[in-house]
């Protein structure tokens, strides 16, 4: 059984990797940061930046993917909500949400237990209503996917640092109206 003094370690070990693999990126590669480059691009750049330092600080059990769409048949039983790319019900009509996180870590069975980070970033000047949106799905899948821990990365693609705002499910979600709160170090 897992303690939650190991939880929160792990969960300590996922967030350093991330700021890890951000400063990684961003001092190796920094035409790719400031010139506008699309999210996507970055994004994974990050991706292969975090899968070592996952790997080093969890061992070789976890995934890192990005811009994730496993597709799932939606008659095997248990699955339907749990391994599709919707969120059902979580659209602001109440209709069902299409996602595709662009970065989550986790084991890639199905283990709802396993799902350690998902990462939903945005480039560029980033409004009030962009983050809202994205912290609405960023509460999604920390709710029905379990996620224990969601970051929102907020950077300028003219090289400034990369800004994470961290959101688990037991805190309110933060104010949108307000820039990312943690600046990473470069």
């Amino acid at each position: 059984m897992t303690t939650w003094q190991e939880v929160a370690k792990t969960d300590s070990l996922v967030r350093e990797a991330l700021r890890a693999a951000l400063r990684h990126v961003w001092l190796r590669f920094p035409e790719v940061v400031r010139e506008r480059t699309q999210e996507q691009s970055v994004m994974a750049k990050v991706e292969g930046a975090l899968q070592p330092r996952i790997d080093a600080a969890l061992g070789e059990g976890f995934r890192v993917d990005s811009e994730y769409n496993r597709w799932h048949d939606r008659d095997r039983e248990g699955l339907e909500i749990l391994r599709t790319k919707y969120l059902e019900g979580w659209g602001d009509d109440g209709q069902d949400l299409q996602v595709r996180p662009d970065l989550i870590v986790h084991d890639g069975t199905g283990d709802l237990s396993r799902n350690l980070l998902v990462v939903e970033a945005k480039q560029g000047t980033v409004r009030a209503c962009d983050r809202a949106g994205d912290y609405r799905k960023l509460d999604g899948f920390l709710t029905l996917f379990q996620y224990r821990q969601a970051a929102f990365l907020e950077f300028d693609g003219r090289g400034g640092p990369p800004r994470l705002q961290w959101l688990t499910a037991a805190a309110p979600p933060p104010d949108p109206s307000r820039q990312a709160a943690e600046t990473v170090q470069l």
